[in-house]
């Protein structure tokens, strides 16, 4: 597994409903540990900060073989535009699925971001980019057995 760890943070709002927002951190991360910062936004709306980082090999396995072939085929072919120069790999869950316990990627504001650590030795984003390609396949691979 080249993942380092995996950061995942959602934003839970006045008009939402923060125990249904822990519920879909809780189901989206497969782990019951989520910090929780109490925030304000620019109207003094408040906010609340949801977030959990995956650092066990096993948690992160587990978290990337419950999506989809679909959103695996689509973090694989997408990986060049999602990853920055310090090897982080960007991507976003959909929050309101994730509630009724899907896991499925997302391109919208109302989301779970994820950032996902990705190992390289020496420092490099191309390495970078290569680890994450081959992880990528190897579950899609997986699956389809």
């Amino acid at each position: 597994m080249s993942v380092i760890h995996l950061n995942l943070r959602t934003f839970c709002h006045a008009t939402e409903d923060a125990e249904k927002v822990q519920k879909a951190m809780t189901f989206a991360s497969g782990i019951e540990d989520t910090t929780v910062t109490h925030s304000e936004g620019y109207h003094g709306n408040k906010i609340l900060i949801m977030e959990c980082t995956l650092s066990r090999k096993a948690d992160i396995r587990t978290f990337f073989r419950r999506l989809s072939a679909e959103d695996l085929n689509e973090l694989l072919t997408t990986i060049d535009q999602r990853m920055d120069e310090d090897g982080l790999f960007f991507f976003r869950l959909d929050k309101q699925k994730a509630l009724m316990e899907e896991l499925v990627l997302f391109s919208g504001d109302d989301c779970i971001h994820a950032r996902a650590k990705v190992e390289s030795y020496p420092k490099r984003r191309e390495k970078a980019l290569e680890n994450a390609k081959v992880m990528l396949q190897e579950i899609i691979d997986r699956q389809d057995k």
